[in-house]
């Protein structure tokens, strides 16, 4: 558990736009049967702790004028613009609380894999599954061994141990977390039409229609001196 010093966030702690501007990122703490807290947290450690991975299962031990609070961070909230940080929310916790976070799944021997083996892809459904559990009991991931994984096999939420006294907060049904398909096979592209069915094939065949038709004129139309004279007409 990370131990961290937050200050109390007053009415002479300034507004939120002038924190912001000195680089303290504004927050809350709040939970069941408490006041909430307004504190303010400096932002390259807040962003530090954000990019560190598992930020939201993550109980934080939190100083506040030297009394520990222990925390489990809920919600972050940027701006639209500028996509900066500009707040956060914190849940108080106590050892019993039962909690609900979303865990990673992490999927191991991807490099034996039989199915991956053979070209098979490896379709995540889910990259992160959300559980109930104690706040003292919050699992950093969520592991499974695909050594013996093949092309059409399904990874259900039954097929991954959880521990002790964690369970999916979806429980209506055997949910699927990945799937190992076969590989995808592209499309040949389509060949090129006949040049035939192009505009210059069709000019040559007008071409070719017209050249017939002449050629047929000028056998119908004989001279003059090649006529056959008619045996009546001859002289005597």
């Amino acid at each position: 558990m990370e131990n961290h010093k937050v200050k109390l966030r007053t009415k002479e702690s300034g507004s939120n736009k002038s924190l912001l501007k000195k680089g303290i990122i504004p927050g809350i703490i709040y939970g069941k049967d408490t006041e909430s807290i307004m504190i303010s947290f400096e932002s390259k450690l807040l962003y530090k702790l954000i990019e560190s991975g598992g930020f939201y299962s993550k109980i934080l031990d939190l100083e506040i004028d030297g009394k520990h609070t222990k925390v489990l961070p809920k919600d972050l909230q940027y701006d639209p613009v500028s996509d900066n940080l500009i707040h956060f929310d914190f849940l108080k916790v106590q050892e019993n609380t039962k909690v609900s976070v979303e865990v990673p799944v992490n999927f191991l021997n991807q490099d034996k894999c039989p199915g991956l083996k053979k070209g098979g892809v490896l379709n995540i459904v889910r990259r992160l599954v959300e559980l109930i559990c104690n706040a003292n009991n919050i699992p950093e991931k969520l592991d499974f061994d695909l050594i013996d994984s093949d092309i059409g096999d399904a990874v259900k939420i039954s097929n991954i141990s959880l521990p002790e006294n964690v369970q999916p907060s979806i429980t209506d049904r055997d949910f699927v977390i990945a799937t190992l398909v076969p590989p995808t096979v592209e499309a040949e592209p389509e060949e090129k039409k006949e040049e035939a069915e192009t505009p210059d094939g069709e000019e040559k065949k007008e071409e070719s229609k017209e050249d017939s038709k002449s050629e047929k004129k000028e056998g119908d139309s004989k001279p003059e001196s090649q006529k056959t004279e008619s045996p009546e007409n001859k002289p005597k």
